[in-house]
């Protein structure tokens, strides 16, 4: 049997972490909002843990009558035996945002004693708990998106622990102050997506308007209504398919940017001629048009392959290519590929490009374009490189939820 000590651990600790029950630390609550002391109803977010519906959703979805609810007091924890993808196991949260709160009399709400709280926290940021929580769970248990385990099999649940409350309080503060981190960064990424939102309803003519809410310095006058077709220009470099393979060019619906893969020797297309994707192009899925399966190409995609339903379209020279990705990709323009795309739902619904070559967009001159398109691709290089620090927290956390938990 492997000894039960951690792969890290703080310098001064030593000997075999010992296996315990929760009961042994946990005393079950079962105290009703009766009095209805809090009209809080939580819900469990990945990133902000116990969080109230209201905060979550901007409403509340539980039931109108709160006084069957469980009412949870700061410090402690509930378990959700809701499952997803994020909590295949349900999840186990402590109440830190607020005095109060309550939680649906499915949870299992409960309060730690004799050991460090945040080091309890911690634990259960782990997947080192999953396999008791599978053990306990009856036959059948995930019927209805819950898991069908008791009170008593939760609290029955076995778990290691430092001999020290000193070695709990070290990993616990040190986990608390990464979330703290964690939690920072997920506003920072926040808040620029709330920044590039408010400028992209600024800087754009809204509804009616023929101008812009906001002018960058040194721009005026109105912006000139233009059809696409006035815009861009169809683009065609055609080769034959290769059949020792090919990094292939997809379009992600809703907007989303390209994506690439390649494809092996043996799984060629059946056609005999290809187009060779070039960065600064509009391209379009035909088939998913209507989902605004559409980008502007970008360095990385240049000379990727692509069949015939994936038409590409080059700007004129008056037009900054860079600035039609945040003019074009929009609920507007989504809109007119749907009804530019007749047929019904899938494969049927194919896009007129005739049709998509009709829309009307307004434009400023090239300089007032290369202005704007250069201050949202800052902030998206902003944006790229603080989700990529958050990326890296993430990652250094779990790395050390799984070295310092045994």
């Amino acid at each position: 049997m492997a000894n039960k000590v951690p792969e890290i651990r703080f310098a001064g600790f030593e000997g075999e972490w010992r296996n315990c029950t929760l009961s042994n630390y946990a005393n079950r609550i079962t105290r009703k909002n009766t009095s209805l002391e809090s009209d809080l109803v939580m819900t469990i977010s990945a990133h902000h843990g116990l969080i109230s519906q209201m905060n979550f959703f901007n409403k509340r979805i539980a039931s109108t009558n709160l006084g069957g609810y469980y009412l949870m007091k700061k410090g402690e924890f509930t378990y959700n035996k809701s499952y997803s993808s994020a909590y295949p196991w349900g999840a186990v949260k402590r109440l830190d945002r607020y005095e109060k709160g309550v939680v649906s009399n499915l949870y299992i709400v409960f309060e730690a004693h004799n050991i460090d709280s945040d080091f309890l926290v911690t634990y259960y940021d782990t997947n080192k708990w999953y396999k008791e929580v599978a053990i306990r769970a009856k036959e059948g248990a995930r019927n209805h998106g819950l898991l069908n385990i008791s009170a008593d099999d939760f609290l029955s649940s076995s778990f290691s622990i430092p001999l020290t409350v000193s070695e709990q309080k070290n990993i616990g503060s040190l986990f608390k102050e990464i979330s703290i981190q964690i939690s920072s960064q997920i506003e920072c990424c926040e808040k620029l997506q709330r920044l590039k939102s408010a400028l992209l309803t600024s800087l754009f003519p809204q509804g009616k308007e023929k101008q812009p809410r906001l002018r960058l310095n040194g721009f005026d006058g109105g912006w000139e209504e233009k059809k696409l077709g006035e815009i861009v220009f169809s683009y065609l470099e055609s080769v034959d398919t290769p059949h020792d393979g090919y990094e292939r060019l997809g379009i992600r619906s809703h907007g989303k940017g390209t994506f690439h893969s390649y494809v092996p020797k043996g799984a060629e297309l059946e056609t005999a001629r290809m187009s060779v994707v070039r960065a600064n192009n509009l391209i379009v899925n035909i088939t998913f048009g209507w989902e605004l399966a559409v980008a502007i190409t970008e360095s990385q995609d240049e000379g990727k392959l692509v069949s015939h339903r994936f038409p590409q379209f080059a700007f004129n020279n008056d037009n900054v290519p860079l600035f039609f990705r945040y003019s074009l990709i929009n609920n507007r323009f989504r809109k007119h590929l749907t009804l530019a795309s007749p047929g019904s739902a899938g494969r049927n619904r194919v896009l007129k490009i005739d049709k998509m070559l009709e829309y009307k967009v307004l434009v400023p001159s090239q300089e007032e374009q290369k202005a704007i398109a250069d201050l949202l691709t800052e902030y998206d290089r902003l944006i790229q490189l603080n989700e990529q620090k958050l990326e890296k927290l993430r990652n250094l956390k779990q790395a050390m939820l799984d070295k310092m938990f045994v």
